[in-house]
């Protein structure tokens, strides 16, 4: 038995936001074995899951969203015991730990398990959408409908259930910024491939933890960051200390994803399985619902310390884009099916957004 995708079946929060969201694959658990046994609902799981953000991140409320609907589809046959802030393993060995018993299940950022999960970093292309919900809804798809994509996850031993919010990159700094150009000599906190984006005009991109940007940026150690979202920004004070927030059209610039132990989820009764599927199905609608919540926090803040609100031209956002040639590059460097996999994200991106009325939280908060 494995995990596989059915058609889609959608909830209302989702169906709220965007009728495009009709093409996603959801998750569908199919049970193992033969032959219509009973299920047996006398047994009991705890799942371990694991963490690096806090038990308040959009992140980790979407999953306790998750697990409160699990718990209540099983009438308490499956509970998930939550490590927070890597309280049980470091962001880095989340994917490991989850494949040698360590966890169950993990959040796994694309910026962490890049060695072990090539293809998943085409999440972390820069330019290629502006809409959260479209990028959640492709990667979900993705698992789904290319071999190359899901095959990244399950030679790991691992099963992906559902994406969680991220929303799109932004700019903060202690000076303003008309056009990507004006970052050239500039530090910029950043990490993984937008790196590269910055890269392309002259900026210097400085990799540090979050924690680390709101003194790096009072001392003067680092110019600016990027690499974080609008509903990041509270979290670790930025909302309230940065002069000028830059949209730079960069977009969509990771991701992170929920995975859980194949083994485990074949050992399951079949009705907790439904359950996992059912609850998945949510997923995207309650990691919206959170991101927005705290993006919007995040808008309140920073309008009422006087942020200098910013973004860049449509064309010098194309012509960075085109200088980088970021897209381009990820797929030589990946090789083999690299190609099949970026053209579907692209579409799947391209089905969603066509239908989708949702509008990050930074755009929203920049048209107030």
């Amino acid at each position: 038995m494995h995990i596989t995708r059915k058609e889609t079946r959608l909830s209302p929060s989702v169906l709220r936001r965007s009728v495009a969201v009709g093409a996603v694959g959801i998750l569908g658990l199919t049970a193992c074995g033969g032959g219509g046994d009973e299920a047996q609902t006398d047994e009991t799981f705890t799942l371990t899951y694991t963490t690096y953000s806090n038990d308040i991140s959009d992140q980790s409320k979407t999953v306790q969203r998750w697990a409160e609907e699990v718990e209540e589809l099983t009438d308490g046959g499956v509970t998930v015991d939550f490590h927070y802030s890597e309280s049980l393993v470091g962001a880095e060995e989340s994917l490991q730990a989850t494949t040698d018993g360590r966890a169950d299940m993990a959040q796994v950022g694309s910026l962490y398990a890049a060695s072990d999960l090539p293809m998943y970093t085409v999440s972390e292309l820069p330019f290629e959408t502006d809409n959260p919900e479209a990028q959640m809804v492709a990667l979900d798809q993705l698992y789904r409908d290319n071999d190359a994509y899901r095959e990244t996850f399950e030679q790991q031993g691992v099963q992906q259930l559902f994406p969680l919010p991220i929303g799109i990159a932004v700019v903060g700094l202690n000076e303003s910024a008309e056009s990507p150009d004006d970052l050239a000599g500039r530090s910029i906190r950043s990490g993984g491939v937008v790196s590269e984006a910055m890269l392309a005009v002259g900026a210097n991109p400085v990799n540090m933890t979050a924690t680390d940007v709101y003194e790096s940026m009072e001392r003067g150690v680092i110019d600016g960051y990027t690499s974080l979202g609008i509903a990041n920004l509270s979290t670790f004070g930025l909302s309230e200390s940065t002069s000028h927030v830059v949209e730079p059209g960069i977009g969509s610039y990771a991701s992170s994803v929920v995975v859980v132990n194949e083994e485990l989820v074949e050992s399951m009764p079949e009705d907790y399985q439904e359950a996992l599927r059912t609850a998945s199905e949510n997923a995207v609608g309650y990691g919206l619902d959170e991101l927005d919540t705290l993006g919007n926090q995040a808008c309140e803040e920073l309008q009422s310390s006087g942020t200098e609100f910013t973004s860049f031209a449509e064309e010098d956002v194309t012509a960075w884009q085109e200088d980088a040639g970021i897209a381009e590059d990820w797929v030589t460097d990946q090789g083999g099916e690299a190609e099949s996999v970026l053209e579907d994200y692209r579409r799947f991106i391209n089905d969603t957004a066509e239908g989708s009325d949702y509008s990050d939280p930074l755009v929203a908060c920049m048209d107030e």
